[in-house]
């Protein structure tokens, strides 16, 4: 009997093993893919990559971040021709052989997404079916770090020193500062600040936003919320700006708001440690701005039932307990109350810069003829709101469309014109997801806009951002943490010596 069992064990065991083996996933690599007919294509192609390779993991095959770990290595190009755009990727075995080939195509960015797992569906299913390993690979070797004279102590290689300095020169210059100061991580993941009132010994008040809320906050070691207010389920803040239009020595906060269906704006105070409604349900949009790097004002504009940024801009003035639109500006093609501003030249004439929908930096005379238009993108907001579009449903697909509200164009009193530049993860249609900012400054030499500085990179999303003229500071608010369905966002205020 026992020399029965023996037998009846192992191939217990063998069968077990076998099994575990076969359990094993696939192991792919997606390599970079070559992308055709699209501005920045760096960052597009590693955002395809990714797309890809996450929706090719799961089940029976496993995505690794190596081609020395897989089996299997994929191959693929983009291609845009006008509006459409087509993807081909190829499965080959590691040392020889193909797999699997598939493609898909589309006619808008928005079927991008879906594409992409489309054709991972394709690849996958054939990898599955058709892969047979060749051999048992053998166990993985750890890369040993390189041992140093100290002691015999394995040591890792230091990182380079990071620069001395947040701002980069393009021209030589005297030295700058560094980093001012940076708050301590803020909970939620906020879109807007604005300057509040700045004390005798050297600190200063915040207004903050997010999209349901407005809080006071104190700078001094670290950052101090004085109060807050919460607004209703049905308003969406687009954004925050200051001014002292009473004239009491306390800057207001001018909040732009959206309840659905129009412009609920509303103004607020600091009074006794506590923030105090002013007025509210004004149809505007707000946006302080230093035309030409004069006094900041207050501007706005109002929304149309089927436009979204409607008339001219005006600046907004305080008439006893009201608020009144005079001086209004007419702006040149592509320009709205959120993506420009002004400036002079040399002979004292006035010129707007504007951001377009595409994020080309433009430089327009009085009478809207275009003089200059910058080779690379700028601005890149993920704010936006939505609002019914139901005559355009069967051309766009959608019963709403998106508003995106562009980054601040800042200029100052040097006539030094300043302007983010949000970069990263990726921007297809309408879904938005920066990871890098910079910030760079442009003067006008009377046939261009020539950069004299910009910030070194910052791996976060620049939400919003203003300059603090009398204090030459940049001050950030940049968002650390994305939130997600379950996670909370994080953000983070930095200020920046310009010297």
């Amino acid at each position: 009997m026992k020399r029965l069992l023996l037998p009846v064990l192992v191939l217990s065991m063998l069968s077990v093993t076998a099994l575990c083996a076969a359990a094993e996933p696939v192991k792919v690599f997606v390599t970079e893919i070559r992308v055709t007919g699209v501005q920045e294509k760096k960052d597009f192609a590693a955002t395809l990559q990714t797309l890809l390779a996450s929706r090719l993991s799961g089940g029976e095959i496993l995505a690794v971040e190596s081609a020395n770990d897989a089996d299997i290595i994929v191959t693929g190009s983009y291609v845009v021709f006008g509006k459409v755009f087509s993807m081909d990727a190829v499965a080959n075995v590691k040392g020889g052989g193909t797999l699997a080939r598939g493609f898909v195509q589309g006619v808008s960015a928005d079927e991008l997404i879906p594409a992409v797992g489309k054709l991972a569906q394709i690849l996958g299913g054939e990898i599955a079916k058709d892969y047979k390993p060749t051999s048992v690979r053998p166990p993985r070797q750890e890369r040993v770090p390189p041992v140093h004279a100290a002691g015999g102590i394995a040591v890792a290689p230091r990182p380079a020193a990071a620069p001395s300095t947040d701002i980069v020169r393009a021209q030589p210059a005297a030295p700058t500062t560094t980093t001012g100061w940076m708050s301590q991580r803020l909970t939620s993941e906020l879109i807007g600040i604005a300057p509040g009132k700045s004390m005798p010994n050297g600190t200063r008040e915040f207004y903050l936003v997010g999209d349901r809320s407005l809080r006071l906050s104190q700078q001094g070691d670290g950052l101090k919320t004085v109060a807050e207010v919460s607004f209703s389920g049905g308003k969406q803040i687009l954004g925050v700006d200051s001014a002292d239009l009473d004239g009491d020595g306390e800057p207001e906060a001018y909040v732009t708001i959206f309840d659905g269906d129009s412009l609920s704006s509303e103004v607020w105070t600091s009074r006794d440690g506590k923030l105090v409604r002013v007025a509210e349900k004004l149809p505007y949009y707000f946006r302080g701005i230093a035309l030409g790097g004069r006094e900041k004002k207050i501007y706005v504009q109002q929304m149309g039932n089927d436009t979204d940024f409607y008339g001219d801009v005006y600046e907004l003035v305080k008439v006893g307990s009201n608020y009144e639109m005079k001086n209004a500006i007419k702006l040149p093609r592509f320009g709205f109350l959120y993506n420009f501003s002004m400036i002079t030249d040399r002979d004292g004439k006035e010129l707007f810069v504007v951001l377009n929908d595409d994020g080309y930096l433009i430089v327009y005379d009085r009478k809207g003829e275009e003089l200059w238009r910058s080779g690379d993108k700028y601005g890149g907001t993920e704010l936006f709101f939505k609002r019914p579009d139901l005559t355009n449903v069967r051309v766009t697909g959608e019963s709403f469309r998106w508003i995106f509200l562009q980054q601040r164009i800042a200029v100052t009193t040097a006539g030094e014109v300043v302007v983010p530049q949000n970069t990263g993860f990726y921007v297809l249609g309408n879904s938005r997801s920066y990871s890098k900012n910079t910030i760079v400054a442009f003067v006008w030499t009377g046939a261009a806009l020539d950069e004299t500085w910009h910030t070194k990179q910052s791996q976060n999303y620049l939400a919003d951002y203003y300059f603090d003229e009398g204090r030459k500071e940049l001050v950030m608010l940049e968002v650390v943490k994305k939130e997600g369905i379950i996670a909370k966002g994080a953000s983070v205020i930095t200020v920046k010596k310009v010297e």
